[in-house]
């Protein structure tokens, strides 16, 4: 069940995110220059004090869509949403390019 979940997740979210290019170059390159980091609940923020508002509306639009994928599939399988958003994030984690931050116990740690 975990793994259809998370393989169902994991296809949501290539979708939702294929679906802007642009936004997904954006995010990448974001990430790639550490201004943006990936949260241990399936969210991004920004990882330096006092981002500026394109970052600011790069981690709102993203986290957006992302918790919209996140409630359909919480809802879907019948399971709470922090329980999505951890798969999530652990999948992410995975993906995640070195270099990047990533969130361990609060704090941002490259990967």
């Amino acid at each position: 069940m975990k793994k259809f979940i998370q393989t169902t997740l994991m296809a949501a979210l290539i979708i939702t995110f294929a679906a802007g290019s642009a936004f997904a170059r954006d995010l990448s390159s974001a990430k790639s220059s550490g201004l943006v980091g990936e949260k241990e609940n399936g969210l991004v923020a920004a990882t330096l004090p006092n981002p500026t508002s394109d970052i600011v509306d790069l981690v709102n639009t993203t986290n957006s869509g992302r918790i919209d994928v996140y409630k359909q599939m919480a809802a879907k399988q019948g399971i709470p949403l922090t329980e999505v958003q951890a798969i999530a994030a652990q999948k992410i984690y995975d993906l995640a390019q070195p270099g990047e931050f990533i969130q361990k116990n609060g704090a941002w740690v490259k990967k």
